[in-house]
């Protein structure tokens, strides 16, 4: 997002070079000149010395490899937009006065490409052909442009501004610095918001273009409606809603305390962040300038968004351990908030008095809501009179919320209490031992005791390890026994299981994702293991022992190779493996690239010709068994599955065994047969699922 945001403001800067500089004539030469050097970088490729990502932080490798691969292609396309308006400004039409509508259009545009690569795109076409149809779009561009660029000269005449127009434009006044620094914060604010919400979703769903697509989707379409010449949803409308989302997005983010929430939480805010940009950028379109320094707008805004993009993409991650980004950024939104108030916050308002609405009074209703947090926390919930105490005081606590509707300074100081105090009230932050952030995510390791409550001799210290909302390893203090999804009654604990009772000889072993070190406890002596880890944080995390001992007591000189697991597989000699375990979540969500045919394809190469691939699969959200069984099937693959489901008399005896699928792919069936079969069943004998487009084997 960060290349993509800076090269488009690099195409508005160029844009603006042209039209302030050349003449038509001399524009349209320029510009075609340059769009034929583009063609020279088609069709679009990974250069081959960018096949493997570097080992440390991977943001300047990303940046360098999108300069190369698609740069000038991009930046010529990115100028488009603004040059064309302008030169539809300078073209004498009656509706040449104000050309921003084509913005609007513009943005359709984007929308359609981004519905139609999954869903039609993708499918349709391989790699390969995609990009030669996309060389072949490109040069068609290139002819419409120059069409464009003759087809207005002739017809070229001075622009004519009506007495009202000049008026209304304010006679063609210069934009202040005042002028450009509210666009370029009004611009910063929905950029870095939409980063901040399409992080939450592809990290704690899945990581795939249908679920990214949504928020950006959402994002194109506030530029759509907002520089229509007819919005179907007015501005005014969109002021009264925007102070409310804010209130919203506090409750979406207590509400989520648990992990089966984070579904509820992501639609929600969402919603929110729909209306909240729609309303900055409707901000951002009733303050646009004269179309003569329409080129000036779309610099501001550019330089807006990309401000959002580095804070986010870069900043952030170094700044914080945890995504207070978002917190900040609805902080901030707060104070942009209009003043005017609804009818109902004018009839409350009314009642308490002008008194209540200066600066003073924002500090006193800033302390009562603290003091309400202070006294809910105390008051128990058992008994009938708690209960009543509790609600009475949440609908306290939302009535002064809403009293802050009106006042941004108030509303400002109430998103705060709401995201920043509330979480600390809720114990949310105690007893963490490690919190770290890297360019994949926020790393914790908490502390907890089983049985805590009734504190009998059967509770236990355990450090859990977590990112996002998935807990990825769990060590109880002063036990090496594997816990959480790995544990011995699991498929990869009854894997090992079987090769001990078939006394089987396994001896190279290697194992995609590294967690807390878990699975290394199943080592046995003369065994080689080799991890494959995309994040250096995570090593850090295993390998410190006040944190986890697995790989200080297991795992000795194990290797683990840092980078992107299937590109360091490559790398790594044929049948080179006897067992093979994938298990590479990025908090719920699984790399969809380590799921695909290619991926499956490089597994058997990888494994010996008796050898076996072992894949992680428990998911909140998606049903994966059938998908993975279908997309072994297709490499030649034949698949096993077992499904540990945790019982009741399990909670209480073994509280750390977690429910977990594990899929063991092998190309060669007699192999599980002969190992697996009172385990693991072939997937054909499970229950079917329903998977739209997948027919399960």
């Amino acid at each position: 997002m960060i290349f993509f945001q800076s090269m488009l403001l690099a195409g508005y800067l160029y844009a603006h070079f042209l039209s302030s500089t050349f003449r038509l004539k001399n524009q349209l030469i320029i510009h075609l000149l340059l769009m034929a050097v583009a063609l020279l970088f088609l069709p679009i490729a990974i250069p081959a010395e960018y096949n493997t990502p570097s080992e440390g932080w991977p943001s300047l490798w990303l940046l360098s490899l999108f300069s190369l691969a698609i740069g000038l292609p991009f930046f010529i396309v990115s100028a488009n937009a603004p040059l064309l308006q302008d030169w539809f400004r300078s073209s004498g039409d009656t509706e040449a006065h104000d050309p921003y509508f084509l913005y609007a259009a513009s943005n359709v545009g984007s929308i359609t490409a981004l519905v139609a690569y999954p869903l039609f795109i993708e499918i349709q076409f391989g790699l390969k052909t995609q990009t030669w149809l996309w060389s072949y779009g490109f040069i068609a561009l290139l002819f419409l442009i120059f069409t464009c660029g003759i087809a207005l000269r002739p017809n070229r005449k001075p622009l004519e501004i009506s007495e009202q127009q000049k008026e209304t434009n304010d006679d063609h006044t210069t934009p202040s610095l005042k002028s450009y620094s509210r666009w370029i914060i009004l611009a910063f604010v929905p950029s870095a918001l939409l980063l901040s919400v399409t992080n939450k979703i592809t990290t704690d769903l899945l990581s795939t273009p249908l679920l990214w697509v949504f928020p950006l989707i959402l994002y194109l379409l506030t530029f759509v409606i907002v520089f229509s010449r007819r919005p179907i949803i007015p501005h005014r409308f969109t002021e009264k809603l925007a102070p409310y989302c804010l209130i919203l997005i506090i409750f979406f983010n207590v509400s989520v305390t648990h992990a089966n929430t984070v579904l509820y939480f992501a639609l929600g805010n969402l919603f929110c962040f729909f209306v909240l940009a729609l309303y900055f950028h409707g901000f951002l379109a009733a303050t646009r300038p004269h179309a003569k320094y329409l080129t000036n707008f779309y610099i501001a805004m550019s330089f807006g968004g990309v401000l959002g993009g580095i804070f986010i993409g870069l900043i952030a991650p170094i700044a914080f351990t945890d995504i207070y980004e978002y917190v900040i950024l609805l902080v901030v939104a707060a104070f942009l908030m209009p003043t005017k108030t609804t009818t109902l916050v004018a009839i409350i308002k009314s009642r308490i008095g002008a008194k209540a609405q200066n600066y003073r009074a924002d500090i006193i209703f800033s302390l009562c809501l603290i003091g309400l947090l202070l006294i809910g926390r105390e008051v128990g919930t058992e008994s009938v009179g708690s209960k009543l105490v509790s609600i009475a005081i949440l609908t306290l606590f939302l009535l002064i919320m809403l009293e802050g509707v009106g006042r941004p300074l108030r509303l400002a100081f109430t998103v705060t209490i709401g995201l920043f105090i509330i979480p600390f009230l809720l114990g949310s932050h105690r007893d963490i031992l490690f919190q770290e952030r890297s360019f994949f995510g926020v790393y914790a390791v908490k502390e907890t005791i089983t049985d805590e409550e009734n504190k009998n001799s059967s509770a236990q210290v355990a450090h859990i390890a977590k990112h996002g909302t998935t807990i990825h390893g769990i060590q109880v203090k002063g036990s090496l026994e594997p816990q959480s999804y790995y544990h011995q009654e699991s498929g990869l604990g009854k894997l090992f299981e079987a090769y001990n009772t078939n006394d089987e000889k396994v001896q190279a072993i290697g194992a995609i994702g590294l967690g807390a070190g878990t699975a290394i406890c199943y080592r046995q002596a003369g065994q080689n293991w080799t991890f494959f880890e995309i994040d250096p944080l995570v090593e850090t995390m295993a390998r410190d022992p006040k944190l986890f001992s697995y790989m200080q007591e297991c795992a000795q000189e194990t290797e683990v190779i840092i980078g992107d697991a299937r590109l360091s597989l490559k790398n790594i000699p044929d049948a080179s493996y006897d067992l093979l375990i994938a298990d590479a979540f990025s908090s719920d969500a699984i790399p969809l690239h380590l799921m695909t045919k290619e991926a499956f394809d490089l597994y058997k190469k990888k494994v010996k010709d008796n050898g076996i691939i072992i894949l992680h699969i428990s998911n909140r959200y998606f049903d994966l068994e059938h998908v993975v069984a279908a997309t072994a099937k297709a490499s030649g693959l034949t698949s096993r599955m077992y499904n540990y489901t945790r019982q009741e008399r399990d909670v209480t005896e073994h509280p750390l065994r977690y429910s977990a699928t594990w899929v063991a792919p092998a190309q060669n069936v007699e192999t599980l047969t002969d190992l697996i079969p009172m385990f693991f069943l072939p997937l054909n004998k499970i229950r079917a699922k329903s998977i739209p487009g997948v027919r399960a084997p």
